[in-house]
């Protein structure tokens, strides 16, 4: 979808439909939005900071000013997952080990008072699997359960793990109350898996004032309090690229890879077309596509 919108502006290099962009980012899944995320430059996220994701299109609502922002990405950033298994006593000494767990945060409520799918649903949402969440659902009232998690940096390397325990309360009316306190060595895990981000994205082409772009970037990293954006620009200069980027800005090229890999009758499931699968089809817009699922 998107990749096929944006090979379709292959044929005017001189600017960016900007449209067409809008459309094909409304269209987009996952994967491709992750990829405007992972291969602008400089990168926004690392592909395993990236929870769940979501694009409005168009400037943000209740907003002023920002009529030339085309989009705004939310990505959930990562910040905690649970480990494969305890840490390993090569990895830590046995004070190490000990101190891992010195500190405690006060109880957490993730789910109160919610159905036996909302319960399911934000455990697996957490990175639980199946025979721990009915483990966990089917905790005595004084029982806990007790798993151990990697943290990430801001980098995205691994910092130092941590322990959460998690305890259930059933209720008669068939609901649930999932809460959860941490042990930790020294800094408190900020969320239960990860926080909400958003990045303003504007479409600029060649012959786009560098001062006015960079100007109405600011103001959308101002208003929506991030400090991360981003530009999709056609044929910049050397200069042009390297002083967005000292700005903090970072840049993607409609024409990368990423988003050309497929067209849009490659991910259509509309089999008996003739156009099925074809990676050069030249369908831009098809009222008889049908997506994955």
């Amino acid at each position: 979808m998107i990749s096929s919108d944006l090979m379709h502006l292959e044929a005017h290099p001189d600017r960016l439909d900007r449209n067409q962009v809008q459309l094909a980012l409304a269209l987009a899944d996952e994967a491709m939005l992750q990829s405007l995320l992972v291969d602008c430059s400089p990168a926004i996220a690392l592909p395993h900071q990236i929870g769940q994701l979501r694009v409005a299109i168009g400037p943000p609502p209740d907003s002023e000013q920002l009529d030339h922002i085309d989009a705004v990405i939310e990505y959930e950033h990562l910040w905690c997952l649970p480990s494969e298994g305890a840490p390993s006593e090569t990895e830590f000494s046995s004070k190490e080990y000990q101190s891992l767990t010195r500190c405690q945060s006060e109880l957490k409520t993730l789910g109160w008072r919610v159905s036996l799918s909302q319960a399911i649903a934000l455990l697996q949402h957490g990175g639980f699997q199946e025979d721990q969440i009915q483990r966990i659902l089917q905790l005595p009232w004084e029982g806990w359960h007790r798993s151990w998690w990697d943290t990430l940096e801001a980098r995205g390397t691994l910092g130092l793990p941590f322990q959460r325990w998690f305890r259930t309360r059933c209720y008669g009316d068939g609901t649930y109350t999932l809460q959860y306190h941490d042990h930790y060595s020294q800094d408190a895990p900020p969320c239960f898996r990860g926080i909400w981000q958003q990045v303003p994205l504007m479409i600029t082409h060649r012959g786009g004032q560098f001062g006015e772009t960079l100007t109405g970037l600011r103001k959308a990293r101002h208003t929506l309090e991030t400090d991360r954006c981003l530009l999709l620009a056609d044929n910049l200069t050397d200069l042009e690229a390297e002083a967005y980027m000292r700005q903090g800005i970072s840049l993607y090229s409609p024409q990368q890879s990423s988003l050309t890999e497929q067209s849009l009758c490659q991910r259509c499931d509309r089999t008996q077309c003739p156009m099925s699968d074809r990676r050069d089809a030249p369908v831009v817009n098809c009222k008889a596509y049908v997506s994955h699922p």
